[in-house]
């Protein structure tokens, strides 16, 4: 009987243990994660960062697409991609729209790129009070 006491507390004992084991996992057995793109957006010609651009990134063959936009100092992150090709948009108003097709990013990847947006010379989007036609009836 004393022999049984022992034993038995010894294995009430491990099951904590083995409990608090299992919680963890062996950094061998983890995945290398998901593939993440971060950079900045200047302005061409002055080099300077462009707040409020949006980047849009959606993967080739996918239905999902991300879409972000640029803080104060031009920069940009995103963690939830999917390896594979993708295309990259940025937009804001008065530059001109700046596509990149055929990026391609692997599991676990960390891709820094860095654009430049040209001004956008067009004034068809500009309103010009003087050219208002003004129905007199």
């Amino acid at each position: 009987m004393r022999i049984k006491k022992p034993l038995l507390l010894l294995a009430f004992a491990t099951i904590p243990a083995i409990w608090a084991h299992a919680g963890t996992s062996d950094p061998r057995d983890d995945k290398k994660g998901e593939p993440s793109i971060s950079g900045t957006v200047s302005d061409a010609e002055s080099k300077k960062p462009v707040q409020g651009v949006i980047v849009s990134i959606s993967g080739k063959g996918q239905d999902k697409k991300e879409t972000i936009t640029t803080d104060a100092s031009g920069n940009f992150k995103t963690n939830q991609l999917m390896p594979g090709e993708v295309t990259i948009v940025l937009e804001k108003k008065g530059y001109k729209t700046y596509k990149k097709e055929g990026v391609v990013i692997k599991e676990g990847m960390t891709l820094k790129i860095n654009m430049d947006i040209e001004e956008d010379d067009d004034d068809s989007g500009v309103f010009h009070p003087l050219l208002r036609m003004i129905d007199g009836e």
